[in-house]
């Protein structure tokens, strides 16, 4: 996946780590990693979202859509959503990445 305007947040080393000491193919593990990132970020942008009032989604959703890299993302979250906003997202990412790993283990 591309950067990320949050991606300084989210620790998924963890997670990578176990991936690659599976004795599968590479396109097996590649096609994990992807599916990781997008459960992390579709986690993520809705956890945003509820956050997040309503008449606000659409210019949101705009930025991410078109630079989805642009730090001023962050920003634009501490003015609408919260001064903690970042400490929130790393948090729910931490969470999202704990049900990850657990699902992982037992399969």
């Amino acid at each position: 996946m591309s950067i990320l305007f949050y991606d300084h947040l989210v620790d998924k080393h963890e997670v990578i780590i176990f991936i690659e000491k599976l004795d599968e193919p590479e396109n097996y593990k590649s096609r994990m990693k992807h599916l990781v990132d997008d459960i992390i970020h579709q986690g993520l942008i809705k956890f945003i979202l509820d956050k997040l009032h309503p008449t606000h989604h659409v210019t949101f959703l705009t930025r991410v859509k078109s630079a989805p890299y642009d730090p001023e993302i962050i920003y634009y979250l501490i003015d609408h959503v919260s001064p903690d906003i970042e400490e929130e997202l790393s948090r729910e990412a931490d969470k999202l990445i704990s049900i990850i790993m657990k699902d992982l283990e037992e399969s």
